[in-house]
This record gives structure tokens, C-alpha cells and sequence, in this order.
């Protein structure tokens, strides 16, 4: 029996998870400014709050990909799966534009993808589209980030380990031996020719190893200064 898909302005049950309470304040104020059939049943700045809290009964969850509560949040792909395990769909709303943290917490079961720069009327035209399932973004750069091939250097998981070492300051010389497995230093160096070429394959000039790691960081592959270690989470 094909289920019965919710009208566009039905009732819907929203929560939302954000570590900054002027977010969630903004959240509320959005919905009763544009969406009164929306009711906003919790709040948190966890995902493990919420939950405990009743979030669960929510239709659809709007997450913050970069939480930086404590340790166990600080994984993106683990807090979707555990929103996902509770029943509520998945809508991140988040301030990244690195095509690769994004593209993860789709791949965990995320529905789509609101950025927290696009006018609020998208962020509501988003949720009704989540609630059923489908792909729901908040404008062509959401879109992109999720959907355009040529945005992002598609890299193997021993390349990411080499210049995840990199960005940490491990020599060159250093990098193989500190691999999991360990790996010849010709070997290491076939991984960052494969990286370069693939880079440059997008049109992105890359003349050398540290060029190349500044275009993985800003994919979202290697976590650059300041970051909280999130991005390369499998």
C-alpha cells in the first residue's frame, strides 16, 4: 500500500539541535513568523539532550552539523543516525559550505540540507519538503554542495591519511611511517601525485603538496587550524 504523503501546510512537528541558543531563539521566531502550522515540540544543544527530552516524536529534526558540546557530539554522521534511529527525518541546518562534511550526513540519512545564509521562507520551503522524505535544499549553493561532481576532489581514504598527517605537521619523510598500515615513502608520494591530478582534473592549480592540502581542507577532506577535528569522520 503506497503511504499517504502529508499536505504541504499540515501539521508538523519540529525540534531542532544547535550549541548556540540564539539559533534556536531565531528558529522559533522564524516559525511563528512564517509557518504557524509548525509546532516546535523541543529544543537542545545536543543531540542525546533531545532525545532524552522527547525530540523523538518530532517529524522532522533540524541538526547543526558542527556541534562542539563535548566529545560525543563531535561527530556529524553519529548524531543523523542516531535522530534517524529515533524515527524523526533529518535537515541539517548549518553555516558549512565544505562540499564533504555535508555530503556525509547525507550518506548517514540526512534529507537534505538548509544553509543557515538562505532567507528564512527557504528554510520553511525545506521542511515541508523533508517531511516526506525527499531531497530538500534551501537554494543552488545547497544544491551544489550536495549534488555537483566537479566541486569536490573525490579522494581514496589512504590519500585523506596522508594529508590528514600533513595538515598535523608531519614531514614528508614521517608521513609512511605513521600511516595505519605503514606505507614506503614511493608510496606516500603516489598518493599525492593521484591527489594533484585529481585536482587539477577540476581546474584547480596544484604545484605541490601543501597547495594540494589547502584544496582537500577546503573541501572538507582534512580539517584546517581551528576546526574542531570533525570533517574527516568516516
Amino acid at each position: 500500500m503506497t503511504p499517504v504523503r502529508p499536505g504541504a501546510d499540515e501539521p508538523l512537528r519540529l525540534a531542532a539541535v544547535d550549541d548556540h541558543p540564539f539559533v534556536l531563539k531565531g528558529i522559533l521566531w522564524t516559525v511563528r513568523e512564517y509557518a504557524p502550522w509548525i509546532e516546535v515540540i523541543g529544543t537542545a544543544s545536543s543531540v542525546a539532550e533531545l532525545l532524552a527530552g522527547g525530540g523523538g516524536a518530532a517529524d522532522v529534526v533540524l541538526l547543526d552539523l558542527d556541534l562542539g558540546v563535548s566529545a560525543d557530539e563531535s561527530d556529524p554522521t553519529a548524531n543523523v543516525r542516531a535522530i534517524r534511529q529515533a524515527g524523526p527525518q533529518v535537515l541539517i541546518l548549518t553555516a558549512e559550505e565544505r562540499p564533504v562534511p555535508v555530503r556525509r550526513a547525507i550518506a548517514a540519512g540526512a534529507v537534505g540540507l538548509v544553509l543557515k545564509s538562505d532567507p528564512e521562507h527557504l528554510l520553511i520551503d525545506a521542511l515541508r519538503v523533508a517531511r516526506t522524505g525527499d531531497l530538500a535544499v534551501s537554494g543552488r549553493l545547497a544544491h551544489a554542495l550536495l549534488t555537483d561532481d566537479n566541486l569536490v576532489g573525490h579522494l581514496a581514504p589512504r590519500e585523506i591519511q596522508v594529508f590528514e598527517l600533513l595538515a598535523q605537521g608531519v614531514g614528508r619523510a614521517d608521513i609512511g611511517r605513521l600511516m595505519d598500515p605503514p606505507a614506503a615513502t614511493s608510496t606516500v608520494d603516489t598518493y599525492l601525485k593521484r591527489a594533484a591530478r585529481t585536482y587539477r582534473s577540476l581546474g584547480r592549480d596544484t604545484f605541490n603538496a601543501y597547495e594540494t592540502l589547502q584544496h582537500a581542507i577546503r573541501d572538507g577532506h582534512v580539517d584546517g587550524p581551528g576546526r574542531s577535528g570533525t570533517a574527516n569522520s568516516p
